[in-house]
């Protein structure tokens, strides 16, 4: 069974640090074959959404592995660099 990493992403509609950002892990999600998908806050439970955008769940086999905010990019690259092996940067 092969092991399946996925950045989910929560973005606001709006949200220019979200549209600006979403290229950039679109690209390290890709080039660390990790899947990337988007969530809209407007259709999550208002309970469960986010106080910051764009925010970021690293999840491994449906488990969260470590979740984030804001569109720092090295942030986002720690984040990688502690959870895949020969994490490859966009840089």
């Amino acid at each position: 069974m092969q092991i399946v990493m996925e950045i989910v992403m929560i973005k606001k509609k709006g949200c220019m640090p979200c549209k600006i950002y979403q290229p950039i892990v679109e690209k390290v999600a890709e080039l660390n074959k990790i899947n990337f998908r988007t969530v809209q806050a407007e259709d999550m439970p208002e309970n469960l959404r986010p106080d910051i955008f764009p925010y970021f769940y690293l999840m491994k086999d449906k488990k969260l592995l470590e979740n984030w905010a804001g569109n720092n990019e090295r942030k986002m690259q720690s984040v990688l660099k502690r959870h895949i092996k020969n994490f490859i940067s966009n840089e």
